[in-house]
């Protein structure tokens, strides 16, 4: 790796560090474009076609996007009081960087292109600084929850009907994005957010792993992983949500579309599943398959000892 892939994926990885760690929101949103910066040179790295023109899509996109978190913000955050326009502007603005209807239209045409770590960088550790700032903005402006939890249920079914139209993986893991995103927006509002994303980048990242060294059968368990079925460990995030959502007064109706959403997602998770396993050779008996299982039954265990 040279010097400047160096500095870069620094930026990358210190870029959503800056966003949590700060104490004011101007540096939380320096930190997430710190953290974009260093990502699209990256993108543009290999011979490809396809990955130069995702890299400029999503450039242009998250351009666009932290353009609106910006004015939104610098009205909202400072002023602390809310302002209709500049809540949409805002909203949009988290929306298109999240992926969250109706901002979810440019994922599933930008990982297309791409390779596995960059894929892995835009569906996962990108999304901090947004969840952070959604977040942030539901306890400060209670008002707009409702209009969160039905972006956030909406999101949950384009990305499960999007899934069931792909047939190319990468496109998708895309749209199983946009679906978690809603799970994801939800969670800043019940509660339960890093919980749920910390499982999803995990098993993100073991997925993309398998995928990457061309372990088709431990692909198609990952695959299921994230679909979030009562023996993985993804099934413990989604059920965080659920039990926060019930704590809530009168929150189980927002429960509707995100669970009717998990149920569509499942018709193309285990299609991809299905399809990986027929591509795969043999068993694999390698660390990375072993520690993959440990995870999940870790995840079985927590469920049991929970009750």
């Amino acid at each position: 790796m040279s010097i400047s892939n160096l500095l870069l994926f620094l930026m990358l990885v210190l870029g959503p560090v800056i966003s949590v760690s700060a104490t004011s929101w101007p540096v939380c949103w320096a930190g997430m474009e710190i953290g974009i910066l260093g990502l699209i040179p990256l993108l543009f790295i290999g011979n490809s076609p396809f990955s130069k023109e995702s890299a400029l899509k999503y450039f242009c996109i998250q351009a666009l996007a932290s353009a609106l978190i910006f004015v939104g913000g610098m009205v909202l955050f400072t002023l602390l009081k809310s302002y209709f326009i500049y809540s949409l502007v805002f909203l949009m603005g988290v929306c298109l960087k999240l992926a969250i209807f109706p901002g979810h239209f440019w994922v599933t045409g930008v990982v297309y292109g791409l390779g596995w770590v960059s894929v892995c960088f835009i569906l996962g550790p990108l999304k901090v600084p947004p969840l952070a700032f959604l977040s942030e903005f539901n306890s400060i402006f209670p008002e707009s929850v409702s209009w969160v939890l039905l972006l956030s249920g909406v999101s949950a079914i384009v990305g499960a009907s999007l899934g069931n139209n792909q047939t190319n993986i990468r496109a998708m893991l895309g749209a199983s994005s946009i679906a978690h995103s809603g799970w994801m927006g939800a969670a800043t509002v019940f509660g339960g957010l890093w919980l749920y994303l910390a499982i999803y980048l995990l098993v993100l990242v073991f997925l993309l792993l398998f995928l990457w060294q061309g372990d088709m059968f431990m692909g198609s368990m990952g695959v299921l992983s994230m679909e979030g079925l009562p023996p993985f460990i993804m099934f413990l995030a989604k059920l965080k949500v659920v039990q926060s959502a019930l704590m809530a007064e009168n929150a189980f109706i927002w429960l509707g579309l995100p669970l009717s959403g998990a149920l569509l997602s499942l018709i193309f998770y285990l299609k991809f599943s299905y399809s990986l396993l027929l591509s795969s050779e043999q068993f694999p008996a390698r660390f990375g398959a072993l520690s993959f299982m440990v995870v999940n039954f870790l995840g079985v265990a927590w469920l049991l000892a929970s009750f």
